[in-house]
This record gives structure tokens, sequence and C-alpha cells, in this order.
């Protein structure tokens, strides 16, 4: 008996992570399991819900179910994307860090003071958006949405970030992944590696005292009480993904994945669009509330600035291709002298 029931033990255990992405409800049915860290109801889970899911209950006609577990219920980044890779999960929401993780070449676009608004931004998605998408599946990731994170601030709770006297007396939060560590060692901070679950106690606790973050990050952990300053220098891009595994997005039928790409330009549009203005709302509230706006003057912003643009090459050929990062410098200049 003792036998029989160790037997079946081992037998669930082997079948139930090929059955998250097969027909759990009947044939037509499809139940996908996702993780994120994003926390529900807030900032990109809400937009994720307006314009993402409807649109895949609509592409797939309701035969798509899926179970989002927020939060970080399941992990930070890299234990989301293990979990895909051994089929306990079926895809992911990730953070600019997460991004990293799965596809090391797209960390290229997360290079400090790389791009100077939005709209280039959204050229560079029209130009290498195909290419980061074979990148992907090469990994066995379908790409559903590249999204953003934000134009990431400076945030610091006992300094203004001013300048790069500044930078070299603060403790800064890392979590983030290679570029950010190199990008703060350049600029002379004392960088100590925390992993997001821990991010917000870190800063209350007074481990560290500074971090590159998204506004909506401070909002809902609630750090404004402890954070005194804000930069808002564009210091850097970071995108965001939702992921689907290779083998899930595979399993829908032709019809449905066809329908898919025709709509994804629209949709992430409008999840994009959602999300700047969320993240504009989230820097606003922080000012509000009484955190403390940074004005760097000329000097010093390029002081900092040409500081961190040592990394580029630096990084070159270790974290990133070489030829990518050429190729999107290339369609940067292009841009820049068609906006000229």
């Amino acid at each position: 008996m003792l036998r029989k029931v160790l037997l079946f033990s081992l037998l669930v255990a082997l079948i139930i992570p090929v059955l998250t992405a097969s027909a759990l409800a009947g044939d037509d049915q499809f139940y996908w399991k996702f993780a994120t860290l994003a926390p529900d109801g807030v900032g990109w889970a809400r937009q994720l819900k307006i314009h993402v899911l409807p649109v895949v209950e609509e592409v797939t006609q309701g035969t798509v179910k899926t179970k989002i577990y927020w939060g970080g219920v399941m992990g930070d980044d890299e234990d989301i994307i293990k979990k895909m890779r051994i089929g306990q999960l079926d895809g992911a929401g990730l953070s600019g860090q997460g991004v990293t993780l799965a596809c090391p070449p797209m960390s290229v676009v997360e290079l400090p003071f790389l791009f100077q608004s939005w709209e280039e931004v959204d050229y560079i998605k029209s130009k290498m958006r195909a290419q980061f998408d074979q990148l992907l599946a090469d990994d066995g990731y379908m790409a559903i949405s590249w999204n953003d994170q934000d134009f990431d601030q400076i945030f610091s709770a006992q300094s203004p970030m001013a300048n790069l006297k500044d930078f070299k007396e603060a403790k800064f939060i890392t979590w983030y992944g290679p570029i950010e560590e190199a990008l703060l060692t350049s600029l002379g901070a004392h960088p100590i590696k925390v992993n997001v679950p821990e991010a917000a106690t870190s800063v209350r606790q007074g481990i560290v005292d500074a971090a590159i973050a998204p506004a909506a990050f401070v909002v809902g952990t609630q750090l404004y009480s402890k954070i005194l300053y804000v930069n808002p220098v564009k210091i850097r891009y970071s995108p965001a993904l939702i992921l689907l595994s290779m083998q899930a997005w595979e399993s829908l039928p032709k019809e449905y994945r066809d329908e898919f790409f025709r709509v994804r330009p629209g949709v992430e549009h409008k999840y994009n669009e959602a999300v700047r203005k969320d993240n504009e709302k989230s820097l606003a509230a922080l000012l509000k509330y009484g955190m403390k706006e940074t004005k760097m003057t000329d000097e010093d912003f390029q002081a900092v600035r040409n500081q961190a643009m040592t990394i580029w090459d630096e990084l070159a050929g270790e974290e990133f291709p070489e030829e990518v990062l050429d190729e999107l410098k290339g369609h940067l200049a292009d841009f820049r002298s068609q906006k000229k």
C-alpha cells in the first residue's frame, strides 16, 4: 500500500507541470498560470487588467483562462523565470531586472542616458522589436507585450543627489543587475545588493539610503515617508515584458496567434500610454506629499552623464553584443537627425 501511495505521488509530481498550459477545462479550454512582482490593483497591474487580459480573452474567444499570482507571491523575477523554465508557470510580467535575465541582449536598452524621450523609446521598439522577439523565442519565450517600467528616477533619504559628490556619499540599493551595479560604481556610489522583496525594508532600516527606481514603486511600497529627495533626471529607461512560454503559445490554434499579432501593436500602445500617465501621476503625488525635487546645474548634469556613459563600451561584448549597441545607436542617430 505504501509503495502505491509513493508511486501515485511521483506520478502527480511529474504530470502537474505538463498540464499548466493544457486543456484543463475541456478540449477547447487553456489554463495559464502567470506571476508578477506587481501588486494587484496598482499601476501596471491595473492597466494589465484593462488593456491586455480582455484582448487575450477576445482573441481566443474566451478559451484561455488565466490565474495570476500578484505581488511577488511566486518570488522575485529570477524565481519566476526559473519556474517558467521548469513548467510550473506559463507566463510572467517582468520588471526591468527580469527583462535582463530573460533576454540579456535586451539589457542594452537600459544603458544610462541612452534615451532622451518616450519618442525615442518608441522608435527603437519599432526598429528592433522583431530582433528582440526572435532572441526571446530562441530561449523559449513569446513576448506578449513589450511594456515600459518607467524612466526611473533617483531617490534618496539623505541627499539631493545633485552632483557626483552626493553619489559618492550614498549607499544605493541594487537589485536590477550588472548594468545598474556598474552604473553606480562608475558614479562612485556604494551599491548594496538586496533582493526585491527586501528592498523597502532595507530602506526603512537604514541599510541603504538611495535607489534608482520608478515612482510607482515608491508609492506602492509607501516609502515616501522615508524618502526626502527625488531627482527626476532620465538616468535610464527600464523596459518591462509580459512573457508566455513558447510551449503555451504554440498550443493555441494558429488563427488565434495570427489575430493576436495583428492587434498587438494597438494593445501595447494603449497599455504603455496608460502606464506612462500613471508614472507621471505617481511622481506628482510624491512631490505633493512633500518630497523635494532636485534641480541639477548643467555642469553637474554633464559630469554625471559623462561619467555614467563610460560603462557603455565597458559592458559591450560582456552584458550585450557590441553589434546590438551599434545598431541601436545608429537608429537613434537617424531619428535625431530626422527630428532636427
